[in-house]
């Protein structure tokens, strides 16, 4: 499992697009900050710290792409062959790519949060309390769980189709939904409370954690997210690796 860890982690540093988009998640967080500097009255400088300056929704973009790619990647240069020929079991190389993504989520989460300090210390200097502190640490923290909810998906999909553009479509359509389907779906909850536990409803998370009211619509208490989300998160993977390993059997 390590090797393949490895192997991973080799392959994908190697490629340009690695670092490119590491690139433009920096780029992205510094146009947000200069933004808050030319339009004051519409771009909050404090805000957009706490919310990173808008680096994580780039972040769920790069990781659905790279959870949807990972094994198309495999079977397109035939190299999924060349593994299960070296006695590696679909299982281990389903969980090895999954590993691979989690370290890359820390990775791009990390250079958010560093970013952040610098472009603030830098460029915003807007003052920071220690009640913004812990409302950046919370919103990247409940970020972090429900990027994970959607990757995990991502890998399920991605074990399903042939098609990293439609589990891709997918996963983005799933991610936003939250927001957009909202009203019916806190009607439909309101309902039948049972359905309070479905996944869409997981991914208000930060919203909550921002704005405790929206416990009235989610019918969930916060510490309910941090149990299902890693739940949710355990059954997909689950799931994905047994479609993986049943594939072209």
């Amino acid at each position: 499992m390590l090797y393949l860890i490895k192997q991973e982690m080799f392959k994908n540093y190697h490629k340009k697009t690695t670092f490119v988009s590491m690139i433009i998640q920096v780029v992205i967080m510094l146009a947000m900050a200069l933004l808050s500097l030319k339009y004051k009255n519409i771009f909050n400088g404090t805000a957009l710290f706490k919310e990173n300056y808008d680096a994580t929704l780039w972040i769920v973009f790069v990781l659905i792409f790279l959870a949807s790619n990972i094994f198309l990647n495999e079977y397109k240069y035939g190299t999924i062959k060349l593994l299960i020929s070296k006695e590696f079991s679909r299982t281990k190389i389903y969980f090895s790519k999954v590993i691979f993504v989690f370290i890359q989520s820390i990775v791009l989460y990390l250079l958010a949060i560093i970013m952040t300090f610098i472009i603030n210390f830098i460029f915003t200097r807007v003052t920071i309390t220690a009640a913004d502190m812990k409302t950046f640490f919370t919103n990247i923290i409940c970020e972090f769980f429900s990027t994970w909810l959607i990757v995990s998906l991502c890998f399920l999909l991605a074990s399903i189709f042939r098609s990293s553009g439609l589990s891709i479509t997918i996963s983005i359509i799933l991610y936003f939904s939250a927001s957009i389907a909202a009203n019916l779906m806190f009607m439909v909850i309101a309902s039948n409370k049972l359905l309070r536990f479905n996944p869409i409803n997981m991914l208000n998370i930060t919203n909550q954690a921002g704005d405790a009211s929206y416990s009235h619509a989610t019918l969930l208490p916060m510490y309910a997210y941090f149990i299902w989300i890693p739940i949710y998160v355990v059954i997909f993977t689950i799931i994905g690796n047994y479609i993986f390993a049943q594939r072209n059997k």
